[in-house]
This record gives C-alpha cells, sequence and structure tokens, in this order.
C-alpha cells in the first residue's frame, strides 16, 4: 500500500473554493480539480468571469410598447383596459338600472392606462 500524499483538510464551504485548490478529498480518494469541476461548472465560471451573463429585467407595458401613442394602446386593449380602472366593478364600463344606461364615460381611462403602463409585460 502506498503512502498518500495528501491529507483531508477543512471542508468545501462554497462553490468558488472549488476553483481555488489543485486537489480535493471526496468520497474518501484524493481527486484533482479537473476532476471535481464539471463541464458546466467551467463553463458557467468563464460566461461570468467574461462578464458575459446578465440578470433578465422584465420590462413594463410603458417600455415595451413605448413607440405607441396612448390612443393606440387604448385600441389596443380595447376592454382589457378596465381591468386596471380604478373603479369598483360595479361602476365600471355600461350599465343599466332600469332607465337610461350609466356609463363611465372614460372617467378613469387616464389612471387605468397610467397603471397598465406600470404593470409587467406578459
Amino acid at each position: 500500500m502506498s503512502k498518500r500524499k495528501f491529507k483531508k483538510g477543512a471542508p468545501v464551504k462554497n462553490f468558488n473554493e472549488l476553483f481555488e485548490h489543485d486537489y480535493f478529498i471526496a468520497m474518501g480518494k484524493t481527486l484533482c480539480a479537473g476532476f471535481v469541476q464539471s463541464w458546466q461548472i467551467r463553463m458557467a465560471r468563464n460566461i461570468i468571469e467574461t462578464k458575459g451573463i446578465f440578470i433578465a429585467e422584465r420590462l413594463t407595458n410603458e417600455e415595451f410598447y413605448a413607440e405607441k401613442t396612448d390612443n393606440q394602446i387604448s385600441e389596443m386593449l380595447e376592454d382589457r383596459l378596465c381591468d386596471f380602472c380604478p373603479l369598483p366593478d360595479y361602476l365600471k364600463g355600461v350599465h343599466c338600472y332600469g332607465g337610461e344606461p350609466v356609463m363611465c364615460n372614460g372617467s378613469h381611462c387616464d389612471k387605468a392606462l397610467k397603471a397598465w403602463k406600470e404593470d409587467y409585460v406578459e
């Protein structure tokens, strides 16, 4: 039986330590860093180091539809704009209480459009 060239040191505490050392002891065996580092880990590390990966931030509707006017957006949304209206549901749209129809007359559409623009693109 040959004498070991390594002894067990401190446990690995984080991902970065896999790249700071040349050898590891895992499952009772001495392993070189190349064996421990899978291709996926190396590739991820290289992309991070070359600043080639970024967090994806969802755009708001306003950012996504920046080239459209408020009128174009209102036409595009049609009745879906009412979903963002601050009025209670029973006051939105057209209602008939036995007499002439009662309409909200677009009294809060500007607020609804503002709320829609602040929402994230689906």
